[in-house]
């Protein structure tokens, strides 16, 4: 049985709170080092404030780097600003891209090996109206960094995957700009988000659906008709904005 990867540095974006922040903890308490950046520190959307971030993981080279970073907003595709929309973009695609492919370079030039944890979403099976972008910017990052391990894995760098459903941060409020979401019951707590990336990490697991709801309604999604689950899709962003 191959062993478990071990790790010595991590390098994880959007750490300055909800699940980035009690990731960098999780992984300290497993006396891993962090480099933390959040939008305190620098914008993913832009890409010469990206250059700094890759000249520290020139500089660090982490073996743990997990691309955590990202956001989207509920409603209509044409209320949002074009601006916003590639904001999105920029961040979930072009920042995940770039850091991806410049750690995985880093790795392999130094001789290591080493982990590219990409955090996706369950909203990537879907095509999802009234939250479009995002979940169509998560697809994109389940398309490529499936082919990417592909690449890598013979390389000793491991490309993975995660995709949860909705997790107890304040992403949906600031999806919903800025307006309070109600309790849900399909929300999952940050430790039991921990708990399935860490287990994905420590088995190399190229993609996880995390909860059984979700894989119940991604298998659904392949037999139900489109306009009915196109109805289920909206109805359920309606309820939050």
């Amino acid at each position: 049985m191959p062993s478990k990867p071990s790790f010595k540095k991590a390098f994880i974006t959007g750490a300055t709170s909800g699940l980035g922040e009690a990731l960098s903890h999780f992984l300290e308490e497993r006396q891993i080092e962090v480099i933390r950046t959040g939008s305190h520190d620098v914008d993913l959307a832009h890409p010469l404030q990206r250059k700094t971030l890759l000249t520290r993981i020139s500089s660090e080279e982490p073996d743990l780097i997990i691309n955590n970073a990202g956001f989207g907003f509920y409603g209509p595709s044409l209320d949002i600003s074009i601006e916003d929309q590639l904001k999105i973009i920029e961040v979930n695609i072009s920042a995940l891209v770039e850091i991806s492919l410049h750690s995985a370079k880093t790795l392999i030039q130094s001789g290591k090996t080493g982990t590219i944890l990409n955090i996706s979403s369950a909203g990537a099976f879907f095509p999802y109206p009234t939250f479009n972008v995002y979940c169509a910017s998560k697809r994109f990052v389940n398309q490529f960094s499936l082919a990417l391990d592909t690449e890598l894995r013979s390389q000793g760098v491991r490309v993975l995957c995660a995709c949860p459903g909705q997790i107890a941060t304040n992403f949906r409020t600031r999806a919903a700009k800025g307006h309070p979401q109600k309790p849900d019951k399909r929300t999952m707590s940050i430790d039991t988000a921990l708990t399935h990336i860490w287990r994905q990490i420590q088995k190399n697991k190229r993609l996880t659906i995390f909860d059984k709801k979700t894989r119940a309604m991604v298998y659904l999604a392949k037999i139900l008709p489109a306009s009915l689950l196109e109805k289920i899709l909206m109805k359920g962003i309606a309820d939050r904005i």
